[in-house]
């Protein structure tokens, strides 16, 4: 079963001057139930724009999006909210926490527009930054955590929803190589044992080691080879 199709799909983007930038460019994906993707290119490759795509936060130019049954299409702007909150998790490059909230505090914001009774929210936020390592940094507010560790909430709060599938922009962008694949590790382990999708979208080649499939992109297209110099580590 596809939990992920993307069909004909692009997003063109037009200038002032009168010319295009075509950030996607007919591409076609499909992700089954439970694979963790990742896909490499270089900044500027039109792999964050596709990743967006995929989760509702903007629209194509053309082409169709099928999302666990969902086509994105039919949905007009609330109910891609809807959609968003139940289906997706995001983590971006810059966490994204709220800095005067605690770990947990961060973690259950994420549930509370689900109507999730206090005690159940908490508990579930204790259980999520358990999973990520940080039972013993709970009460932190995000400046008290290292990079490593913020994205580690951010990574939790991603998971509260259960959604089905996980899209991570860059989880790496800010980390050093260590914590980088660690963070990465992290994320593949933690999908595989809830049964989550995932595509992430990367210009670190080391990552070729936490995933399932890899796919290059190189100037809105999927490509076979990946350019000599162009990720921070080539992959082989």
């Amino acid at each position: 079963m596809n939990v992920i199709e993307a069909q004909n799909l692009s997003r063109i983007y037009r200038l002032k001057n009168g010319g295009e930038v075509k950030a996607v460019d007919n591409v076609n994906l499909l992700v089954p139930e439970g694979q963790f993707l990742t896909i490499i290119g270089a900044s500027g490759s039109g792999k964050t724009t596709l990743l967006n795509l995929l989760g509702g936060l903007d629209k194509p130019t053309a082409g169709r999006i099928v999302v666990e049954g969902v086509d994105l299409s039919d949905l007009g702007e609330e109910a891609l909210v809807r959609f968003r909150r139940k289906k997706v998790g995001f983590v971006f490059q810059a966490f994204n926490l709220i800095p005067t909230l605690t770990a947990v505090e961060n973690v259950e914001a994420a549930l509370a527009p689900t109507g999730m009774p206090k005690a159940e929210r908490f508990e579930r936020s204790m259980s999520l930054l358990e999973l990520v390592g940080l039972k013993g940094q709970v009460d932190r507010l995000p400046v008290a955590l290292s990079a490593g560790e913020q994205q580690r909430v951010a990574i939790a709060r991603a998971f509260a929803n259960e959604p089905q599938v996980l899209l991570l922009d860059e989880p790496t962008g800010n980390l050093d190589t260590v914590t980088g694949k660690e963070i990465m590790r992290l994320c593949h382990k933690a999908s595989k044992e809830r049964g989550q999708t995932v595509v992430a979208v990367t210009h670190a080649g080391y990552v070729k080691e936490y995933t399932d499939r890899l796919l290059y992109m190189k100037d809105g297209k999927f490509s076979n080879t990946v350019p000599e110099g162009e990720l921070e580590e080539p992959v082989s």
